[in-house]
């Protein structure tokens, strides 16, 4: 049986790709490609040293690493998120008090969400809130007042 370096490269190509799959942090992703490029170079070069092997996955894994993530980072912070549509004419009772400015938990149609007080007074157990805008994915609420 013929030991081939091509099917351990491959092999470790394969590992780290299914782990990036499983965990899609791309911390594995730039390691998996350098290890299918390393096993092409052994292919085509088969009398290649393992040092030089180790080398040149390493070379590539970290250089994919560094540049690649960044790039990957920079092109999903860049991508818009879809805004939040919230019927602004829709009132809701809370079953917590919110001071003014701090965070609670609200079930808004039927959906937890996180809110904010934003108004100067606080909001009481069982006050009746509106939306006045979203920020992010935060409900920014008001108190109801009659008058």
């Amino acid at each position: 049986m013929e030991f081939n370096v091509v099917w351990i490269w491959a092999a470790v190509a394969t590992v780290l790709l299914i782990g990036e799959m499983m965990t899609a942090t791309f911390g594995l992703l730039f390691f998996g490609l350098a290890a299918s490029v390393t096993a092409l170079v052994v292919l085509i070069k088969p009398d290649l040293g393992v040092e030089v092997q180790l080398i040149i996955f390493a070379v590539l894994g970290l250089m994919g690493a560094f540049f690649g993530r960044k790039w990957i980072k920079q092109k999903l912070a860049s991508r818009a998120a879809p805004p939040i549509e919230v019927d602004s004419n829709s009132e809701f009772m809370v079953d917590r008090d919110i001071e003014p400015g701090a965070e609670g938990a609200v079930l808004y149609q039927g959906v937890p969400w996180t809110a904010v007080n934003d108004s100067n007074e606080p909001i009481r157990k069982g006050d009746r809130v509106k939306v006045a805008r979203t920020s992010g994915i935060k409900l920014m609420i008001q108190k109801v007042t009659r008058g």
